[in-house]
């Protein structure tokens, strides 16, 4: 079994990244990393069959309860490659109580090259999602779009989980 066929076509979900991001005025130059990407279930059952699945690709795993449901974290064996970026991780999201979503990749994490104070003020044009901008434990910046989402970080979240 490939990863793909866990996860999805990861490239043509980066390809829909990409673009977002391109289209909002975002540089290539301006990430260290894109660390992970975030792959979201309907319900607990999938979250522990998806985790299984996963095991036999990844070298490490974290899981641990985040905003009061379980959130897996798998540093991969062997990265995934997209253009000049190599992915090390996979984050796989429960979902919160009350909250229902489609199942399939939704996020994309990037480490910025600058602090996210300066990353926010060069990007003042842009309306991000602040709500976890002053968490004290990996802060950032969400970006929502139609279809996806991207986070900006400091550091990777396989480093904020000892990975």
């Amino acid at each position: 079994m490939s990863i793909k066929a866990v996860i999805g076509d990861y490239k043509i979900f980066l390809e829909k990244i990409f673009s977002n991001l391109k289209s909002a005025g975002f540089e290539i130059g301006e990430f260290k990393e894109l660390d992970h990407i975030g792959y979201r279930v309907e319900n607990l059952e999938r979250y522990y069959e998806l985790k299984k699945s996963l095991a036999e690709f990844c070298e490490k795993i974290s899981d641990k309860e985040f905003a009061g449901r379980p959130v897996l974290v798998c540093k991969l064996k062997e990265p995934l490659n997209y253009g000049e970026f190599k992915i090390e991780g996979i984050e796989v999201l429960a979902p919160k109580e009350d909250n229902k979503f489609e199942e399939g990749l939704e996020h994309a994490e990037f480490v910025t090259k600058t602090t996210l104070p300066e990353f926010l003020e060069k990007h003042k044009n842009i309306t991000f999602n602040l709500v976890a901008y002053d968490r004290k434990e990996n802060p950032e910046l969400v970006l929502e779009f139609e279809n996806c989402a991207v986070k900006f970080h400091e550091q990777s979240l396989l480093r904020v989980r000892g990975m």
